[in-house]
């Protein structure tokens, strides 16, 4: 696996060592843009599941993603890869969706361990959107990862929960507004490989009916007959009374339809959507 060739802080290594002696089952990893949170998570759960517990790593930053497309909460677990469809990559936008997926994929899983990774959005709404996730997931305990002074103020609003406070990978590295749009758009572009275009019936389409039409290339996110997201779409030009859809999930798997608030372009570079798309 490509983490063991990471380097790993000896904190971080103690800290993985402090959750199995405990016996914690539930982590909430902190920190601001490029202090290593991704790769912090993926190195818990290694150790854990090499420590044979069942573990689930769960995502909830739905713009720069550890695991899963963008715009979605996601999580791996035993099961696979699930998702639970946000419809935006701006975590303040699409904030009760990202509360509501938080708590749908933690439901669905029964793993010993989870680990939740955030954002590194800490100012202003950002704050107020960690307490909120951190209300929604109840964890054990908090890691707080590098020295942003906005983590003490998380820490001291959920005292006496307990808080681990580790540096910042050494290898972490300060990324550009333009890297990181890069980077969606690449995971944008892996999740719909191999996409097909389906025809559809307008009535899947939550809250729209047949005279509103969805906008082209908006992002809609698909889900299966007992109300689980499966994946993402990009509607298409259709002829009269239906609807298009252009997904890598099979077209009988879709029961619902679910529109988003930004559209990709054929690069899958993110466009805002006209107001009054949202589901």
């Amino acid at each position: 696996m490509a983490d063991t060739h990471l380097h790993i802080p000896l904190e971080w290594s103690a800290a993985a060592e402090h959750v199995r002696r405990h016996e914690i089952h539930r982590i909430v990893v902190l920190g601001a843009r490029d202090t290593g949170k991704s790769t912090l998570c993926r190195f818990l759960r290694m150790i854990s599941v090499q420590s044979g517990r069942s573990t689930a790593l769960l995502d909830t930053d739905v713009g720069q993603k550890a695991i899963g497309p963008p715009a979605c909460v996601t999580m791996r677990d035993a099961q696979g890869l699930s998702l639970a469809f946000v419809g935006t990559t701006n975590p303040v936008l699409g904030w009760q969706n990202l509360i509501r997926g938080t708590r749908r994929l933690m439901e669905r899983t029964d793993a010993d361990l989870l680990v939740v990774n955030t954002s590194g959005l800490l100012a202003g709404p950002g704050l107020r959107l960690k307490a909120a996730k951190i209300d929604e997931v109840q964890p054990d305990v908090l890691i707080a990862l590098g020295e942003d002074p906005a983590l003490a103020a998380i820490a001291d609003g959920r005292a006496p929960l307990p808080v681990l406070r580790l540096p910042a990978s050494p290898m972490a590295r300060r990324k550009t507004d333009g890297e990181r749009r890069a980077v969606r758009r690449e995971a944008f572009r892996n999740h719909f490989a191999g996409a097909a275009i389906h025809r559809l019936t307008p009535g899947l389409v939550e809250g729209m009916g047949a005279n509103a039409p969805l906008p082209v290339d908006l992002l809609v996110g698909l889900a299966d007959p007992d109300g689980n997201d499966i994946g993402m779409g990009l509607m298409k030009d259709a002829p009269d009374h239906m609807i298009a859809v252009l997904s890598p999930v099979a077209a009988g798997s879709i029961a619902r339809i679910v529109p988003g608030l930004l559209r990709l372009d054929d690069n899958f570079t993110e466009r805002s959507a006209p107001h009054g798309t949202s589901g």
